[in-house]
């Protein structure tokens, strides 16, 4: 009512002007002044405009009323934060001519754009409300379809805004240059609100008419256009990017309603496949709307429907309409940056990119600049760049085979050469070479920490592209895979991703049995049995130490073979096969002695101290310990000296000494908490709380046990049950002060 009642005051206002306006002409006879003819045109305009929004708001539908706005019958979810930005850029007091909205192919740009119109015109802020779409192709369940009238040019569109106006004369012209002049003539004194939908398909040459057009409309007449390309320099510009899940979850259940079919179908589907479903769209509306069309109108399942959705990017469907028209643009600069970007899990800096392809700085930019603009990749805060879920899995299948340096088509016909995307894969490896492999390089997996994710990718890459699910056939990349997985264990195993260094080391395995790699199949079942003994699943510890043995036999060096020896002896020791342990241990120790290798020695002394610890044979296994740690102590080692501080803890421990073990848990404690392997930082805590407890102090020792059980439940270790009990036991004692 605040609005109708400001807008007829207005009007009220207009009103009386107009009449003034209209005696001062009178008071001329035939010889109108030029300046009072062009206020009293303008004036006889805005009160038109004023009368048509005004019996908007009234409910009575004008004859007067230009308006042929798409009635959008479809599910329209989510997008709030973009509306209101929308309708911020149509106010007066936004001073730009309007909103552009862009964003990749299928991701509800024209929708968004209706919905801003039909909100617009509820609240009636224009007195015209013309929608003109360059759309060459739909995309339904039946697959893509031409659209033989669309709109081609500038002119076009000024043509058909004009007919929509009314303006018969403009639409009759011949000279598109006075059509353009006329068109923005008969928009002064309106507030038209002009949608130009799809511009994508235009040529270059008018995309920069249309923006040097929009760019001279008359104030407060406003303009939206939607395009995959990003246009518009002096407007407000939104991206759209994915749906959240929620809203793609509401999409999904919002078209069931109308799809009795579907509607079952999403009934009687698990919420973890619906969740695929979305991760696979990338949230993107109409790959969803695609997919959810194959259950409502070709009867599929939703788990056949969202495995058609996964191989869709071989189709000429859904990723052809999405991507074909911008990749035939692509340079070869372009495509080398696309191949990099699809490594990379997360956002991408310049500087990585040039570093990764070996192309200048300058190169990589000039190609960004193109691919934002193509709405092909995502510009994000502090200048890094990132791909969309569905452009990753376009240039993934545009990468094709992988057997050799080759190109692979589409249905598109695009092809990318995926010797670019190799060099990229080759750069993390090395990356992961630099920062990471033996413990004593501790201080820089911090390097490995930030970039995990892309690391990740890599392997999973490497995986299928070297085939071995099935059978090898991509020597290079199998290559690759194991030089990564050997440069990540001991970084995997400090900083607590176990299960992630099992999956590689299992994948190791694989590759190093495929290649006839022996001592590097030998060690990628050596990673995989190591964390599974530290969690004391020890049947599947000792499987794979088998494995290892077996591998080392027939590969391997004489260090290696007592590696697998020494394997076998913590499986022993784990058992409680305490004397078979103590044998290997032995045998281990004198092959080390013979190598002259001082640390695998150190370990062998320190496991000899666990076994005479365990027998109660505690000043042999002081001895033992001792001796490891002074070797450490004089190579500089921290992350074994910490260690080995940690075993004459434990041991003080059960000599019943907490006197002498709280300074050399506290020494594992600082050292451990430096180097940051965290199953030991466990340990030394609760060490230390144990002798916080002998000391009578249960709060302090419980915040240690607290710390230690968080890190034991996460990792799985096979001290957790131990640490329950210690926890509650502290607990109880701390209530009792």
């Amino acid at each position: 009512m605040d609005n109708q009642e400001a807008l007829q005051r207005t009007l009220n206002r207009a009103r009386r002007a107009l009449q003034i306006l209209e005696e001062e002409k009178a008071g001329y006879g035939i010889r109108v002044p030029v300046d009072l003819q062009i206020d009293l045109e303008e004036k006889q305009k805005e009160v038109t405009s004023l009368e048509v929004r005004l019996s908007q708001l009234q409910g009575k539908r004008s004859e007067s009323l230009p308006d042929n706005l798409p009635r959008y019958n479809d599910v329209f979810v989510g997008r709030k934060q973009e509306i209101a930005r929308c309708m911020d850029a149509l106010s007066l007091e936004e001073r730009s001519w309007g909103v552009t909205i862009d964003g990749i192919g299928g991701m509800g740009k024209t929708a968004l754009a209706l919905e801003v119109a039909h909100l617009a015109r509820q609240q009636a802020l224009f007195d015209a409300y013309l929608f003109v779409s360059a759309k060459t192709t739909w995309l339904s369940a039946e697959g893509v379809r031409e659209e033989t009238l669309a709109l081609s040019s500038l002119d076009s569109f000024c043509r058909e805004f004009a007919k929509g106006l009314g303006q018969t004369d403009i639409v009759k012209m011949t000279d598109t240059t006075e059509r353009r002049r006329a068109l923005l003539d008969a928009l002064r004194g309106r507030r038209t609100l002009l949608i130009w939908d799809n511009l994508e398909t235009l040529n270059a040459e008018e995309r920069d008419m249309i923006a040097e057009f929009v760019r001279k409309l008359p104030t407060p007449n406003k303009a939206i256009i939607t395009s995959r390309r990003r246009t518009g320099e002096s407007a407000v510009t939104i991206r759209l990017d994915r749906l959240l899940e929620a809203e793609a979850l509401q999409l999904m259940r919002e078209k069931g309603r109308s799809h009795p079919r579907l509607a079952q179908e999403l009934n009687a589907t698990k919420p973890e496949i619906l969740t695929a479903l979305y991760q696979a769209s990338g949230g993107n509306p109409l790959a969803l709307d695609w997919t959810l069309g194959q259950v409502a109108h070709k009867g599929y399942s939703i788990s056949v429907a969202l495995e058609r959705l996964r191989n869709a990017a071989k189709s000429p469907d859904l990723y052809g309409f999405l991507f074909a028209d911008a990749a035939q643009t692509l340079s070869e600069n372009d495509r080398t940056v696309l191949s990099a970007l699809v490594v990379f899990m997360t956002p991408a800096r310049t500087a990585a990119l040039a570093d990764a392809t070996d192309l200048a700085i300058t190169e990589i930019q000039v190609s960004l600049e193109g691919l934002v603009t193509l709405s092909l990749v995502n510009e994000l805060d502090g200048e890094r760049f990132g791909l969309h879920p569905l452009t990753r899995t376009y240039v993934r299948a545009a990468l094709g085979g992988t057997n050799t340096v080759r190109t692979a088509p589409l249905a598109s016909g695009i092809r990318f050469d995926s010797s670019a995307q190799r060099k990229v894969l080759r750069y993390w490896v090395d990356f992961a070479q630099k920062y990471g492999g033996r413990s004593e390089n501790y201080k820089t997996y911090d390097k490995l920490e930030t970039e995990w994710q892309n690391l990740e990718g890599v392997a999973t890459t490497l995986r299928e592209m070297a085939g071995i699910s099935v059978e090898l056939k991509d020597l290079q990349t199998a290559q690759m895979l194991i030089d990564l997985e050997h440069a990540l264990f001991n970084f995997l195993f400090f900083r607590g991703y176990w299960d992630e260094g099992v999956r590689l080391g299992e994948w190791v395995y694989q590759v190093g049995k495929a290649l006839s790699h022996w001592s590097d199949a030998g060690w990628g079942a050596y990673h995989v049995a190591r964390v599974h003994y530290f969690r004391a699943e020890t049947d599947r510890a000792a499987s794979w130490a088998a494995q290892m043995s077996e591998a080392m036999k027939r590969g391997g060096s004489r260090q290696n073979k007592a590696v697998a020896i020494q394997l076998q002896g913590d499986i022993a020791r784990q058992r409680q096969n305490l004397l078979k342990a103590e044998r290997l241990y032995h045998e281990v120790l004198a092959i080390f002695r013979e190598l002259k290798n001082e640390p695998a020695k150190a370990i062998a002394l320190n496991n000899l101290g666990s076994v005479a610890r365990s027998l109660g044979q505690y000043d042999r296994a002081e001895s033992y310990i001792k001796e490891a740690l002074a070797i450490e102590v004089k190579r500089g080692n921290k992350e074994r000296q910490a260690v080995y501080f940690g075993s004459l803890g434990n041991l003080a421990l059960d000599r019943n000494r907490p006197t002498e073990a709280r300074p050399l848990f506290e020494r594992a404690l600082a050292l451990d908490q430096e180097v940051g392997r965290q199953d030991r930082v466990a340990d030394a805590q609760y060490g230390l709380a144990r002798v916080l407890e002998e000391e009578g102090r249960y709060a302090e020792a419980l915040s240690l046990a607290l710390a230690a059980q968080e890190i034991r439940k996460r990792l799985r270790d096979k001290s957790l049950d131990c640490t329950h009990q210690l926890v509650e036991r502290l607990r109880r004692k701390a209530e009792m002060e």
